[in-house]
Order: C-alpha cells, then structure tokens, then sequence
C-alpha cells in the first residue's frame, strides 16, 4: 500500500544508489477545458541495490504506484515548499546581508531541485543478491533491432528477476511549470530541470532510454510530440478523442521530451518525406515563405556530415509568442518555436535571423540531442560544433560576407566578456556551482560563440576537408552497439583528429 504523501527531511530519506531505466512508455490524456493532464507511466528499470528506486516529479499529484502489478509503497515530498522567510530577513542589516540571504535561499532551492522526491520501495535485496547481479550483467545496453534494449545480457522482461515493470498513476493541473496551457493550446518546455514537471522520470546526466508515448486529445487537435508517428486512433467517446502513437528509437535522455497540442494546420515537407512544419491557420501563409528554404539547410547537413538524419522524422512547430518563455525550444526529432520567427513574403529584414535560428536548431539535433557530451564539462564542445555546422551553411547559402561579419561581432563579444572574467569553457567548478545556467542567457551566448571560436581555430590549423572528416568519423562512430550512449569527450576528440596533424 502507499505510505501517506509527506513532507520529509534529509536525514528521513531512505538510502538511494543506482537504478537503471531501460524503457519508458508515458500515457496522457489532456483536459483542455479544465487545463489538466491524467497521466500513466511504466518504466522497465534495473533495480538498485537498495530496492527503493529514486525518481523525480513535481507539480503532480501520484494516485497510484505499482511493481510488477503489485500496489507498492511510495513517499513523495514536493521540492517547493513554504519558507519561512521573516526569520532570515531578520539578520538583515544592509544590502549586502540581504543579497546573501538571497542568494543563499535560492541555492538551497536549486539542490532541493536536483534531488529525487519520489522514493518508490521495488523490493528488498541482499548483498548477496546483488554480487550475483553484478556477476552476471555487464553494463551495457545493447539494442536489438526489433527495438527493446537488453541491459547486462538479460532482454528486460518483467519475469527477470533484477528488472521490474513500475506503473505510475498521476494527474496535475493549471501548472506553470514545465507546461503551459494557453487558449486552446499546450506545450511544455526544455528548461533546465522541467520535464520531470510533467511526467515522473529518471532525471540524471547519464540516464537515456527508449520512449512510446500516447497521448489522448479532442479529436479537433493535433498532439505533436518527440519521435515517429506511428498512427492515431480514434475512439467511440461522445464527443470522440483522438490518440496520436509516437515511438522513439533512439535512446535519449526526459529533459528531450515534448509535447505541444492545439488545432495545428500541419505542413508536409514538399522536399523531404520526414519533416514537417506546423503553426495555427492564422500563420499558413508566413509558415509556407517561412520554410521554404529548410530543405537546403537538411539536405547540407547530411551532405556534409556524410551521413542522414538520426531521427525518424522532425517537426517544426510554431506557437504564439504570448505562450513562449523563449523564441527556441527544442526536444529529440522535434523543436518550439515563436510564431514571430515567421515572416511573409514582403519581409526582407528577418530572413536571414529565422533562418539562422531554424538551422541551428537542426544542427543541435545531431550536436546536442543525438550525440550528448560524455561529462558536463564537455558539453561547450557541443555547442560549439553545432554553431559551426550552422556557420557552414551561413557561408553556403547566405554568404561569406555574412558569415565573416558574424563571427567578428562575435569574436568582439568574447574578447570583451574575457576581459571581465568570464568563466571558462572546461571548468568543474562552473559546471557544479553554476547549475547548468551557464549555457542559458547572455553568458550562454557568449560561451557558445567561443566553442565556435576554438573549432574555427582547429579548423584553420587543420585544413578545412581534415576537419569536415573528424565531425565525419565521430557521427558515423556515434551508433557504436558496444557503447550504451553516444558521448562525446575532449579527449575523444583529441583522439579522432590524431591522424590527421
């Protein structure tokens, strides 16, 4: 049975270490009058040591938990609860005492924020019991290409001992976190630490997995979310509902994915079968000028990484600025953006910004989404390579003119920055105390226009068709079946350019 949903401390807390989940399959139904979400989840997942498996979910409220079909016992503690502020503000003195005060509640809050708060007993095992484990099962995953993923040699079915099937009842409404319902209209978002605002997961740097996601909407929307459509389903309800079916194949890690649902008017690729773009009917004809050009920017990066598209398929969707926390927002095989990034025939001026915009956000999913880096602190090479695949097409199709007038504004930027103490791009110390934040804003900009920066310097030392081959070899290594994640390191890429000095 369930234990009674409580508030806890960190002495209280149970003792967490491991867990694996190997697949994830995620059901919603959306009450768009009502601005609710019911959800269902099953997670296929290696248990811990411990045998109580630590997850995360905020914002929701968890009916029921099941292990292998049997009810089992849970606790659930919210990450954000009232604080007692007045006590704090009672050491106040000066600007500089309450700036600390605030500075201090707020990094509180952030750790709260990391630490699972959904703490699901799986089972009791003995110490025993996992020295056999660990005997008998390597840690790889390996997928098999039917699709499912073994972990340790064993095929992950439920009659395995060491995997269990855990099913999540939930449901949450009105949130502003991580899913915003609008008029007629939902989307969630990738901020830092959100997905797991909407749907229990796993949320760890080095947790990826398979996903089949289900959602049920008004049979006058569309629900466009991570992975391939496999099919809709239309049910006998008065009034009736549709179910969109998506299945990802590729593992990847919650924070990568997204949901957006409204009455979209969805706009096939006349170029390429697997992309589509969706907007509102009030934004057809901006979208078709729009993206008109999207094949040449596709069709670049495979020509140029030798090799296609990671996904199944991509979407583009374009949602109201009002609804939008920021003008990009992308997920695996699929990105957000602001309906204000479209534009009509007439303009002239915005072209070249959505156009920058829409291929950089393609770049990411091969730099970024499908190839992620191996540590935190290699997540700069990322970035970088990815705004250079979009430098190759600025140089391609708008110009070098363009491309090198770029690149000096942003070289300026950086120098500027640099001289002010900027962190630097590899540092333990950003990437643990800053909280991922210094990928996001201003900073983030700037860190993403040095990563350029270094890769262009790389390739000048290299010669341009040495380096085209090195971002070859590390995409085509990428789908390794002996590795269990495609990482991505700075010595790895010291190791691939080898050869070639």
């Amino acid at each position: 049975m369930a234990k009674p949903r409580k508030s806890k401390n960190e002495e209280q807390k149970p003792e967490l270490s491991g867990g694996l989940v190997l697949h994830q399959k995620l059901c919603i139904s959306v009450d768009m009058e009502n601005k609710r979400l019911y959800g269902h989840t099953e997670m296929k997942v290696v248990v811990p040591e411990s045998g109580n498996l630590a997850l995360h979910a905020d914002n929701m409220i968890i009916s029921n938990v099941t292990v292998d079909g049997l009810h089992a016992e849970f606790e659930w503690f919210p990450h954000y609860q009232f604080v007692d502020i007045e006590s704090s503000l009672s050491s106040v003195t000066c600007s500089k005492s309450a700036a600390d005060v605030a500075c201090s509640t707020y990094i509180l809050s952030l750790n709260k924020e990391t630490s699972p708060n959904l703490i699901i007993t799986c089972c009791k095992k003995s110490k025993e019991s996992q020295n056999n484990l660990e005997e008998n099962v390597t840690e790889n995953i390996i997928q098999h290409s039917c699709g499912e993923q073994v972990v340790n040699g064993s095929n992950g079915d439920p009659e395995d001992k060491d995997v269990k099937m855990i099913c999540i009842d939930y449901w949450l409404e009105q949130t502003e976190t991580g899913i915003h319902f609008g008029e007629h209209i939902l989307h969630t978002d990738n901020q830092i630490r959100r997905a797991h605002c909407w749907f229990p997961c796993m949320y760890t740097y080095s947790q990826h997995c398979l996903f089949d996601l289900e959602f049920t909407v008004n049979s006058n929307f569309v629900a466009v979310s991570t992975g391939e459509l496999l099919c809709q389903v239309l049910s006998n309800d008065d009034p009736p509902r549709k179910t969109f079916i998506y299945r990802l194949n590729v593992p990847v890690s919650a924070a990568w994915i997204s949901l957006a649902v409204a009455p979209f008017e969805v706009l096939p690729d006349k170029h390429i079968a697997i992309v589509s773009h969706m907007c509102l009917s009030s934004d057809l004809q901006k979208l078709q000028n729009t993206v008109s050009f999207f094949h040449s920017a596709f069709s670049h990066y495979e020509e140029y990484l030798a090799t296609s598209f990671p996904f199944g398929s991509y979407k583009q969707v374009f949602i109201p600025p009002g609804l939008f926390t920021s003008t990009v927002n992308m997920g695996a095989s699929i990105c957000l953006f602001s309906s204000q990034l479209l534009f009509d025939e007439k303009v002239i001026d915005q072209t070249i910004e959505t156009r920058i915009k829409l291929a950089y956000a393609l770049s990411r999913q091969w730099f970024g989404v499908y190839i992620i880096a191996e540590d935190p602190n290699d997540e700069w090479l990322l970035e970088g390579l990815a705004g250079f695949l979009t430098d190759t097409f600025i140089k391609r199709f708008l110009g070098n003119n363009e491309a090198k007038y770029r690149r000096y504004k942003a070289n300026c930027a950086v120098c500027k920055v640099d001289t002010c103490g900027a962190t630097s791009l590899c540092c333990d110390s950003a990437s643990s105390n800053l909280y991922g934040t210094q990928s996001i804003g201003l900073y983030g900009s700037i860190r993403s226009w040095k990563s350029v920066a270094v890769l262009q310097m790389l390739e000048k030392q290299m010669g341009p068709d040495s380096f085209r081959k090195i971002l070859q070899i590390i995409v085509y290594r990428a789908p390794d079946a002996n590795r269990s994640t495609r990482t991505l390191g700075t010595k790895e890429g010291r190791l691939a350019a080898d050869p070639f000095y």
